[in-house]
Parts: structure tokens; C-alpha cells; sequence
């Protein structure tokens, strides 16, 4: 399975959804995680420790031809750039089998997330869903807001939302996934993506049975 993250806005956790969910599908198959941002974050996440804190492999957009020449994956994860262009957009979007376009319950965010719609929609793209990113316990409305907008317009959405939890940030200064550091909310997290992990084979195994 092929899937892309992108999102026209930074800043919406791109690069740990991206990691989180090639941790979900390393436990179903070899798994690639290819870096597209110009800032590395998911490469420099892989970095971090020993070097070997994360069950798949991640490379830069620069040496994904020879990755995936030389290794058998079955699964490959895109994180693409921040701010891409209209064609950027085009390109990764048709390439993948589902485009996840991670949205931040905020005003600013929210502007980007639906700016990103409209371009998909325009460009014809129908394989994407958004998944409601770091929502925040105590400002529940807004994700609730942010939700009903998007069923309005029939925007296809994850039920499982992602929270916004320290525990990711203290993932990634480790370079490790969120279930492998010490936090008490790091069962939570790790779930939360599991369950979107399993949205996806469900929605991927309709479509072919479809």
C-alpha cells in the first residue's frame, strides 16, 4: 500500500503522522518511510538515539529510487514538503493509493485544511480522507466544529482523531515511536493510530472487494 501525507499547511504534524502510521504498517510488512520535506523531519526523527529507535526504514526524497529498487516493501509512507505547489500536489496525490491530509481544529490551520480541499477537488483527487490532528481534550468544540464542517461539505474523515499529547514530542526527541518511551499517555497515543491504521486496511480491503 502506498500513502501520502500533505497538507498545504505546515504545522498540522505531518511528520508524526507520517512516522506513526509506517510504525502501524511495519507490523503488517516491510515499510518504507520516504522524507519529502526539505526540513527532514521524519529522516531526522530516524536519527535520533541509536540510530535504530524506529521498526521501518526512512529515507530522503533523493534516495527513494534506490530504496525501493534494492528492498521488498509492502508498504510505502510519503511525508511530502510543506507549502507544495498546485502540481506538487497533482503529482503525489495521484501516486498513492489513499492521500491523508492531516487538520488542526484551529482558525489558521483550519484556513490551509480547507484551502487543500479545494485544490483536491479541483485537481478531481477523491482518494483522501482527513484525519483531525493533535485535538486538544479541553477545546473539544472546536474538533466537534471542525468535524460537522467537514460532514457538510461530504469530506471524507477518520472517526479516530489523533490528541494532542507530549508524549510525541518526547517520541521524537528519542527517535522512537510513541509507545516506546515512558509517558502515561503514551498507550493513548499509540492506539489512537493504531485504530487509524485499521481504518485504512477496512477501507482499502472494500475497495477491493468492492
Amino acid at each position: 500500500m502506498i500513502l501520502t501525507v500533505g497538507n498545504i499547511k505546515g504545522g498540522v504534524g505531518k511528520t508524526n503522522t507520517a512516522v506513526h502510521l509506517a510504525a502501524v504498517f511495519a507490523r503488517l510488512g516491510p515499510t518504507l518511510l520516504v522524507d519529502g520535506d526539505a526540513m527532514n523531519g521524519s529522516l531526522m526523527w530516524s536519527q535520533r538515539g541509536d540510530g535504530k529507535g524506529l521498526p521501518f526504514t526512512v529515507v530522503d526524497d533523493r534516495s527513494q529510487a534506490k530504496a525501493l529498487r534494492d528492498g521488498k516493501f509492502a508498504h510505502v509512507i510519503f511525508d511530502t514538503e510543506a507549502n507544495p505547489e498546485p502540481d506538487d500536489i497533482k503529482h503525489y496525490a495521484t501516486g498513492c493509493d489513499l492521500l491523508i491530509v492531516p487538520g488542526v481544529p484551529e482558525s489558521a490551520a483550519s484556513d490551509g485544511l480547507f484551502l487543500t480541499l479545494n485544490l483536491l477537488q479541483a485537481l478531481g483527487v477523491t482518494h483522501y480522507r482527513v484525519l483531525l490532528n493533535r485535538v486538544r481534550h479541553n477545546r473539544r468544540k472546536e474538533a466537534d466544529d471542525l468535524r460537522a464542517a467537514l460532514q457538510t461539505m461530504n469530506v471524507p474523515t477518520f472517526q479516530t482523531e489523533i490528541p494532542d499529547f507530549a508524549a510525541f514530542d518526547k517520541a521524537n526527541a528519542k527517535g522512537v515511536p510513541v509507545f516506546a518511551v515512558q509517558d502515561e499517555r503514551a498507550a493513548r497515543a499509540w492506539e489512537a493510530f493504531e485504530a487509524v491504521g485499521k481504518e485504512i486496511v477496512h477501507a482499502e480491503a472494500l475497495v477491493q472487494h468492492g
